[in-house]
């Protein structure tokens, strides 16, 4: 692509950095943390987990299908931001996406510091004395923040690095979600819980019967769940990036949907298979988290050796989830500066095509979020960054019956995907009953303080979000007229 094409961003990326993007960005810590601990979270989902995984996946595919519509549409580097402001409402799209922008920056400096937790563990069961240093709040603080910058500098040396990066990762994860699911599939969980009760001194039993059927318990996983397969959005934010994006995004995201439901779902019964539910729960409620995990399962039922390595890759593998989640990020100020929403700086590219600036703020806060993590501990939980993702989802299948039904898009180029089709309507109105129904089942954390609650956490967010709007619609009061038409990128 020359110069003189227009574009600032770098048009190089195929089908298979598109696909790799979203599932890297999928595939971290929540398979391998969130998924077994879902237990201590609500323990009445029992032996269901890999089912609610399953059932996540399937559901989600509601999500592919409006995003790859969207993306045949209007492939744009600000992706959801773009669709949603242009079919619905400029203030309610933009604030919206900013409680997302700032919730991914926010997981950025958690994952930076999970990195730590992972990478410390894997040495220390390695036999690396080293690994006891990475588990102090310096250690994790110096991991995190190389981890960091080591990405930013990934990504300033051009977004072709970047998909190089990314398909290898793709690779890696592959291998070690087969390698986790074989070793869970073949461990005696009698043996390995003769190994973890010599290890904890807890003495476990079955219960007499199952827990019975709890459908909120059921709902409110699957919206845990959300989270692990949230970085579908890794695939979107490169449109602007991607050679023929208008066929290749749809065809990357229900590719990398497909993959991640594959291996989440074998991994997720992998692992409830090598340590049953109820044994699961005795280990957390027992204070013995730390076993249940992926890397902790892994360690009970290989080999030693074998499951010393397979920790540090799994370390690696959460860290990696930085490298798509700073495309997201960064991406999205470049769709805001592009908009005039913020300073036009955000949107300007160097010689190799990098949104600098943005990349550059992205970075800053994300490694302020690390040392909020590191020395503080409170930061965007869990479930708030969940309801983000399915806020977005629910704008998302409203800007779809939007732009089908409103006279005002009728000579819009971008609705035409969605004025034909019999799939939109029904797709969009299932988004909208499925994503309200798992929104109220965590909407409220039992027994949460309420800095930690999602009602308060994104409501402190839509704050400073519209105190940003409100700016910049003084300072640029045609706003409107902008965003009346697409970006060029």
């Amino acid at each position: 692509m020359s110069a003189s094409s227009g574009f600032r961003l770098a048009k190089t990326l195929g089908l298979a950095a598109v696909v790799a993007s979203a599932v890297t960005q999928e595939y971290g810590a929540g398979i391998n943390f969130v998924v077994p601990q879902s237990l201590g979270v609500y323990p009445g989902i029992g032996a269901l987990v890999p089912l609610a995984m399953f059932a996540t996946g399937l559901v989600i595919f509601l999500k592919v299908f409006l995003y790859a519509r969207f993306s045949r549409a209007m492939p744009r580097a600000g992706s959801s931001y773009v669709w949603t402001v242009r079919a619905l409402n400029l203030p309610l799209g933009f604030i919206l996406h900013f409680v997302w922008w700032a919730s991914i920056t926010a997981a950025m400096g958690f994952i930076a510091f999970a990195f730590g937790n992972f990478l410390g563990n894997a040495m220390v069961n390695a036999g690396f004395a080293a690994g006891h240093l990475l588990l102090s709040k310096p250690g994790h603080l110096a991991l995190g923040l190389a981890a960091l910058w080591i990405i930013y500098g990934i990504h300033v040396a051009g977004i072709r690095d970047y998909g190089r990066l990314v398909v290898i990762l793709l690779a890696l994860v592959v291998v070690t979600a087969l390698a986790v699911g074989v070793i869970g599939f073949a461990a005696d969980p009698a043996a390995l819980l003769h190994t973890a009760a010599a290890r904890t001194g807890i003495a476990f039993a079955r219960p007499a019967a199952a827990p019975p059927f709890d459908a909120h318990a059921f709902l409110a996983v699957c919206t845990l769940f959300i989270f692990a397969y949230g970085g579908l959005s890794g695939a979107p934010a490169l449109s602007g990036e991607t050679e023929h994006a208008e066929t290749v995004m749809p065809r990357g995201i229900v590719i990398a949907w497909l993959t991640s439901v594959v291996l989440f779902s074998l991994v997720a019964a992998a692992l409830l298979h090598a340590v049953p539910w109820w044994a699961a729960l005795d280990l957390i409620r027992h204070k013995h988290a730390s076993l249940v995990t992926a890397p902790g399962i892994i360690g009970l039922a290989a080999p030693r050796p074998l499951a010393a390595a397979l920790d540090l890759v799994i370390a690696l593998i959460v860290g990696k989830t930085l490298a798509p989640q700073m495309v997201v990020t960064s991406r999205m100020l470049f769709a805001w500066a592009e908009d005039g929403l913020i300073p036009a700086r955000f949107a300007e590219t160097s010689r190799r095509r990098a949104p600098v600036a943005a990349l550059t703020l992205t970075v800053v806060l994300a490694s302020l979020f690390l040392v909020q993590a590191t020395y503080i501990g409170w930061a965007f939980g869990i479930v708030a960054r969940s309801v983000t993702i399915l806020l977005v989802w629910l704008a998302v299948a409203c800007a779809a019956l939007n732009l089908r039904y409103n006279p005002r898009h009728a000579s819009h180029g971008w609705s035409e995907p969605f004025r034909r089709g019999v799939m939109v309507v029904p797709v969009a109105l299932l988004s909208i009953v499925v994503t309200i129904a798992l929104i109220r089942s965590v909407l409220v954390l039992p027994h949460a303080p309420f800095y930690v609650q999602p009602l308060f956490q994104g409501a402190v967010m839509a704050l400073i979000g519209t105190a940003l709007y409100l700016r910049a619609r003084r300072v640029a009061p045609g706003l409107a007229a902008v965003t009346a038409t697409l970006p060029l990128e």
